[in-house]
């Protein structure tokens, strides 16, 4: 599980699903910028078969799911 943290109010937010099951060569399926509102996460959300690249953006309160890149010959 993974969270958000907001280090001015402490106010901890998790994502909406889990990741597993991410490419060998990714060795981190979250990826972000502390300058930026995007996550990028790689690999399997909630245990789905369905494996790629998922796109979201956080306004401090939601995450919101902006594009999927999905994954072939797995």
């Amino acid at each position: 599980m993974a969270a958000v943290v907001d280090t001015k109010t402490g106010r901890v937010t998790s994502l909406p699903f889990t990741v597993s099951d991410w490419p060998l060569d990714v060795t981190e399926p979250l990826t972000y910028h502390a300058d930026s509102c995007m996550l990028v996460v790689q690999g399997s959300r909630n245990e789905s078969k369905e494996h790629g690249t998922y796109y979201y953006t956080f306004d401090g309160k939601t995450f919101r799911h902006r594009a999927t890149v999905t994954q072939t010959g797995r």
